[in-house]
């Protein structure tokens, strides 16, 4: 078992070694573009790094590096060996659909739930030329941003896991590592709220890959919750700030309002999360003792 152990990790360190070299040379491209662009960004790192079109490409480059390492780890040393990272066609539709709703009923109740507890002002905020644009980028940024992060945790490390230890350990890894991937995240250690609705947070995700049998829920969950948090709630996400419909600026106690850290941040999030990951589960099951098939996958998985 320990040899078992320090392969898995071996391997997810080396997953983390191509994704950190597939992103520095898609940076290192993007900063190259933007000395073209503008030639007096030159003259400084400080200003290379400031300019707005290489945020933009240093944060896709990062997402992409996620993806070419998952696959290029899982090509090298796991597409033989019968587990698959979630991808299949089948039910992409629905199960993408499902998921999707799901996330957006969810954060749309907690952050409801927190304004009408006076954690929040909901303010509006105006129309502008650039703004259909910006909530364009932000949902397409938020495609990427679920893909990677769902392809990593629960695609390849919990696959990995699973395929030596089972679904609960699997599970259970996934859902740590994802929480602390936003370790760096602006407001995480500010209370220990952060903390544990992403740990709830993965846990619901986790779940959902496991009893829908693929990432496509998982994923439309993670795109929808995060969207509708912070391009239509105005709130942070995990730290991070959205161009927005509406903007939900913090009052009083930051359990109740989530802080710095948005809706993530609230005691009436981690309420929600919970009954979310209750709610994923009675429907799989009601599914499960209905179809022969899934009572089957379920009992041996």
């Amino acid at each position: 078992m320990p040899l078992s152990i320090l392969t898995i990790l071996g391997k997810v360190l080396l997953s983390l070694v191509f994704i950190v070299v597939i992103t520095v040379i898609l940076s290192i491209a993007a900063a190259v573009i933007a000395i073209l662009k503008q030639p007096e960004l030159e003259r400084s790192l400080a200003a290379v790094a400031g300019d707005s079109f290489f945020i933009k490409a240093a944060l896709w480059a990062q997402i992409i590096g996620f993806v070419g390492g998952v696959f290029l780890s899982y090509g090298i040393f796991e597409r033989r060996k019968g587990w698959t990272l979630g991808l299949q066609i089948r039910h992409f539709g629905r199960r993408f659909g499902e998921g999707f709703a799901a996330g957006a009923l969810l954060i749309t109740v907690s952050c409801i739930g927190i304004w009408l507890l006076g954690g929040i002002r909901m303010l509006s905020i105006p129309w502008t030329e650039s703004m259909l644009l910006e909530l364009v980028s932000g949902f397409l940024l938020f495609i990427g941003v679920a893909v990677n992060e769902e392809l990593f945790a629960r695609g390849y490390l919990q696959g990995l896991v699973k395929e030596r230890f089972g679904r609960s350990p699997a599970i259970a890894v996934s859902t740590l590592v994802f929480a602390l991937l936003h370790s760096f995240n602006p407001g995480m250690w500010s209370t220990p709220m952060p903390l544990l609705n992403l740990i709830l947070a993965g846990l619901l995700f986790g779940v959902s890959r496991e009893l829908s049998k693929g990432l496509w829920m998982p994923i439309g969950m993670h795109l929808s919750w995060n969207f509708m948090q912070g391009c239509v709630f105005g709130f942070q996400v995990s730290g991070t700030p959205m161009p927005s419909i509406l903007k939900a600026e913090a009052q009083g106690n930051v359990l109740l309002s989530g802080g710095s850290f948005g809706a993530e941040g609230s005691l009436v999030t981690t309420i929600i999360l919970v009954v979310g990951i209750l709610l994923v589960m009675n429907y799989y099951g009601q599914i499960a003792r209905k179809t022969p098939a899934n009572r089957a996958y379920l009992k041996h998985k």
